[in-house]
């Protein structure tokens, strides 16, 4: 099994403690190879993660970060992200060729179940597998795409890295990021949709595997009025998902507003993180701070006390409507 993961050094707590949960929960595989896509990780940091995957028998490999921003020619806006976000895009390049298969993580993922089903899934005719995002279509109709298409969360991914080579996607992927001058709404998850779900390359898996914090933070019903995706995952499904997740993926969501490492954290998981993070070097790192802006900790104040109906009312309008119309108007203004 090949496990590919991208970290900064201040980072490195948090993409141990998904390795941790890794190797504990995947004793079964005969063989882990994991690569660390290297975003100047200190050195005290490395010996960190090769004591632990040594400690199971396995091994980790850093990988030079490469230039993005150069191969593409063009300053390539990440927002609230960092330019490490895009790296997933470019495993062609940065993994050795012998490498045919692997599974991207993000670093603020936890695994609780064995992968194995996950790495033997045929992907059919597809080149890569993932969760879809339960999105509106509008986020389709923006990177050009049929409201009928997949549009699948960047954070879990199961890649045919041996057809990607064939099909030369880094081109397309490259072209892509060109042509919208750098500027794409949710940065490569932007671009792979953009580029792959229009040629019906993309395999819609269980949202077990990449189970984010809004299906936590909303129970079926509501997520759906506030997401209002057009085409969704069933309520059985959703069910699964949220009451034995396969991967946890912990990502921002604006009712809860923090996330496990942060101080006093309510995720109903939270326990799961924690319990990786003692069993990893980095078990006496203190919890981070809640250091979120002022105006985020209002908007989850403010929305944790608005009556519910009007809160979800709101946010779907944001979320479904208003933003996807701002960027949308944004991308023409610059053509």
């Amino acid at each position: 099994m090949n496990v590919v993961y991208s970290s900064s050094d201040s980072y490195s707590p948090i993409a141990g403690v998904s390795i941790c949960s890794l190797l504990y929960n995947n004793k079964d595989a005969d063989e882990i190879n994991i690569y660390m896509i290297d975003n100047n990780i200190s050195d005290e940091n490395k010996k960190r993660f090769s004591y632990m995957t040594e400690q199971y028998g396995r091994k980790i490999i850093f990988i030079p970060q490469p230039d993005l921003n150069k191969q593409a020619g063009v300053e390539i806006e990440v927002g609230r992200w960092n330019i490490s976000t895009f790296f997933r895009l470019f495993l062609c390049t940065i993994l050795p060729d012998s490498v045919d298969r692997c599974i991207y993580l993000d670093c603020d993922t936890v695994i609780r179940h064995s992968l194995s089903e996950l790495w033997n899934m045929d992907l059919g005719k597809a080149v890569v597998g993932a969760v879809d995002d339960c999105r509106s279509d509008r986020y389709k109709t923006e990177l050009g795409l049929t409201p009928d298409s997949t549009y699948t969360n960047n954070g879990v991914l199961l890649i045919d890295l041996k057809s990607w080579r064939e099909l030369n996607v880094e081109k397309d992927f490259l072209e892509f990021i060109i042509a919208h001058n750098g500027d794409i709404t949710y940065v490569d998850q932007g671009v792979l949709n953009g580029v792959l779900s229009k040629r019906g390359l993309v395999k819609v898996i269980h949202t077990k595997y990449d189970a984010m914090t809004v299906f936590f933070d909303f129970n079926f019903k509501d997520l759906m009025k506030v997401r209002k995706p057009e085409h969704h995952l069933s309520e059985q499904e959703y069910n699964e998902a949220v009451s034995d997740p396969y991967i946890i993926h912990y990502t921002s969501c604006f009712l809860s507003g923090t996330r496990p490492w942060n101080e006093k954290n309510n995720h109903p998981f939270v326990g799961d993180y924690l319990k990786y993070k003692e069993m990893s070097p980095w078990k006496d790192f203190p919890q981070y701070p809640d250091d979120r802006k002022k105006s985020k900790k209002l908007m989850t104040s403010v929305c944790n006390i608005m009556p519910k109906g009007l809160m979800i009312a709101v946010i779907s309008l944001v979320h479904s409507k208003l933003y996807p119309m701002v960027r949308s108007l944004k991308g023409k203004g610059k053509k």
